[in-house]
């Protein structure tokens, strides 16, 4: 599991909300405490969507964090930071299949569950974690040190700066 902190908190909100930096993760959930606490479910209202809109989704399951980004950032804007927020992003199907794929892991895909990244602002810093669970048991904790390593990758190529906790 990975725990790291934000060296560069401004930075990071800017690709967090105003960039695209991070639209390709699915969006599970999102809180923001401020004046009053606001919540978005990521989960995809499928009823809500004809069959051509459903087909034309990443996931059925998840909107991306792009559709969701412009929401969160309308509420955390403003004179006064808010108390603290959070964010649970997902890696989409065909991105956790590039990842095994390229990282020449032999795991089913059907056998992972999640791989997560937790964005943690707690009015003072922001904390990422990450996590790697799977559908069966297993104490090969491969998936969970590629998963960790990649995030290390995509932070670093997105110029985003950060401290091992």
């Amino acid at each position: 599991m990975l725990d790291i902190t934000i060296t560069e908190t401004r930075d990071f909100v800017k690709k967090l909300l105003m960039e695209n930096t991070f639209d390709h993760f699915l969006t599970m959930e999102a809180f923001v405490r401020s004046g009053i606490t606001y919540s978005f479910d990521g989960r995809i209202n499928k009823d809500f969507y004809d069959k051509e809109e459903l087909e034309a989704m990443a996931s059925t399951s998840y909107t991306t964090w792009e559709n969701l980004r412009t929401h969160v950032y309308n509420v955390i804007r403003g004179k006064k930071l808010p108390l603290s927020f959070k964010i649970v992003l997902v890696l989409a199907q065909p991105d956790i299949m590039d990842m095994l794929e390229k990282n020449h892991l032999t795991i089913p895909v059907s056998d992972v569950a999640n791989l997560t990244l937790n964005i943690y602002y707690d009015g003072m810093s922001i904390q990422l974690t990450s996590m790697a669970t799977q559908n069966i048991f297993t104490m090969d904790k491969t998936l969970e040190l590629v998963w960790d390593a990649e995030i290390r990758e995509f932070l670093k190529k997105a110029g985003i700066y950060f401290t091992d906790n």
